[in-house]
């Protein structure tokens, strides 16, 4: 139904799509049915997902896939009635993997019943569902394969279904799914896609609220015997739906990290030409803040205490033996031992007259025993034991959690790790950690140029910039790092001054 002027557009943009498919998908009308045959087994072989995506959509695969976009589909498939959490970095295709190479695959395997679309409103829903209605109304090598697919219905009103009986729903968050269905058939692939409003993450309740659709709403409303449900979102906020559901422990789940570049700063999609490494580069010197949520999922909102200007004092770091004091390597475990605790962190810092000089950072949500092993690996990377001293944020509570998988690493090590434990009365937090404010603003905070693209620094780097009273973020970073320059404090030699000593000559005239 076409409601204003506005509309009249959408549907001519939508018949020029369906147009651009059927002559991008041109088919051999002197292939024999047994050829055909043979061809369409080859595609849905396993293992063939690749070739699949190829055939069938040539204009949409316009770039040699990347990694993730041949094995993570394949594999969500074939181990379906899961929550798969799909954090791609922008650009990436996540959602035509996800909202038209997968459906069209499953559908062509025999098993969608249909497909549950949710997003911020029902338009942007509605236009999300465009490319799947135009393939299946005008793919010809899909078509001829398959047979006729569309039936009825338009992607515009936020329904339609196949001559199959498959429905494809879409569904603003302000609408139910609770019920949808067509005769028996209830969608059995969900879809989450661009579901959050940046604005309106910063309102906890809203933000709880959006997860509560998605988990109340929606996936109740897939078949229960054999589902897909995929939360299509970067982690650009700590608000996201996708970072929420990834936090809750009680839901199982399934999270597929894909950053623009990988551990060894190396690009993830050499592939396509927009990200080489030379483009990635490119991207990472103009977009500041925006490359690190979006194409990192590593989300901050720069606070008002700590500023980006702050930090570009990169330094080329000294031998470790020419500072000031011993190194210090300082540690804010978690409250728990588990991988799905808060962050642990570890900022190794030296100090040189006046400038603490952060020379690694590490911080992961990960177990106690690797987060010891951390520890080991620093002192095999720098010889001398007697140079690091380690040091621990501790409370009664915090030792006894961490104790017996550090006896156990110790152990395997063949020797015990040289750590300090911090008991002081640290007070309020953030006034504590406030403290740096005017380090960062005086420039004697510095960071090791090496570790420019290091993960664990860009995390420190990302919650220090995100640090403000009141925030959710995670601040464990920043509370290592003011551990870190207490403890060097305190370890460093004062400088004495050069003062006279001995009786005043008293034949010298002074004025008075």
């Amino acid at each position: 139904m076409i409601h204003s002027p506005g509309d009249k557009k959408l549907i001519v943009d939508f018949q020029e799509l369906v147009e651009t498919i059927k002559s991008s998908t041109p088919i051999d009308r002197f292939e024999s049915a047994g050829d055909r045959r043979k061809r369409v087994n080859h595609l849905l072989k396993p293992g063939n997902y690749q070739y699949f995506v190829e055939y069938y959509f040539p204009d949409y695969a316009y770039a040699p896939m990347g990694w993730f976009h041949k094995q993570i589909p394949e594999y969500a498939y074939n181990n379906p009635n899961t929550i798969y959490l799909e954090q791609w970095s922008r650009g990436f295709a996540k959602s035509t993997s996800f909202g038209l190479f997968l459906p069209m695959y499953i559908k062509a395997k025999g098993d969608l019943n249909g497909v549950a679309l949710g997003s911020l409103n029902n338009k942007l829903a509605c236009e999300r569902l465009a490319d799947l209605q135009a393939n299946l109304m005008g793919n010809q090598r899909y078509i001829n394969d398959f047979g006729e697919q569309f039936s009825f219905g338009n992607w515009e009103d936020g329904a339609f279904k196949t001559k199959d009986d498959c429905g494809f729903y879409a569904y603003g968050k302000e609408q139910t799914p609770r019920g949808t269905r067509f005769k028996w058939k209830r969608p059995n692939l969900g879809l989450i896609d661009d579901l959050n409003m940046a604005r309106q993450l910063k309102n906890d309740s809203i933000a709880k609220e959006d997860k509560r659709w998605v988990m109340e709403e929606l996936k109740p409303a897939l078949w229960t015997r054999k589902w897909w449900l995929f939360v299509l979102q970067n982690r650009f906020h700590e608000n996201t739906v996708t970072n929420l559901i990834e936090e809750d422990e009680e839901i199982k789940k399934v999270v597929h990290l894909v950053n623009i570049k990988d551990e060894n700063d190396q690009s993830n999609w050499p592939e396509n030409e927009d990200f080489t490494n030379e483009r990635v580069a490119e991207l990472e010197a103009t977009e500041a803040g925006g490359f690190i949520r979006e194409r990192m999922n590593t989300p901050f909102e720069e606070g008002a205490d700590f500023k980006l200007e702050w930090m570009q004092n990169w330094v080329e770091p000294l031998p470790l033996n020419e500072y000031d004091s011993q190194i210090i390597h300082y540690l804010d475990p978690s409250y728990k031992s588990t991988e799905k605790s808060d962050f642990k962190f570890w900022v190794l810092l030296g100090k040189k007259g006046l400038h603490y000089d952060i020379l690694q950072a590490w911080g992961q949500k990960t177990t106690a025993k690797n987060m010891w092993e951390e520890a080991f690996r620093v002192d095999a990377d720098n010889g001398d034991y007697s140079i690091i001293q380690h040091c621990m944020e501790a409370s009664f509570i915090q030792e006894e959690v961490h104790k017996k998988e550090l006896e156990l690493v110790e152990d395997e090590q063949g020797r015990a790790l040289r750590i300090l434990f911090d008991r002081r009365d640290k007070g309020d937090k953030h006034a504590r950690i406030m403290t740096m404010q005017s380090l960062f603003q005086r420039g004697y905070i510095r960071f090791n140029v090496h570790q420019k693209t290091n993960i664990g620094m860009k995390l420190l780097r990302s919650q220090l910039l995100g640090f403000e009273k009141g925030e959710r973020l995670n601040d464990d970073g920043p509370d290592a790092l003011e551990g870190a320059i207490w403890m060097a404090d305190r370890n460093t030699k004062r400088r004495s001054a050069k003062t006279r000593s001995g009786k005043m000559n008293k034949k010298n005239n002074r004025a008075i």
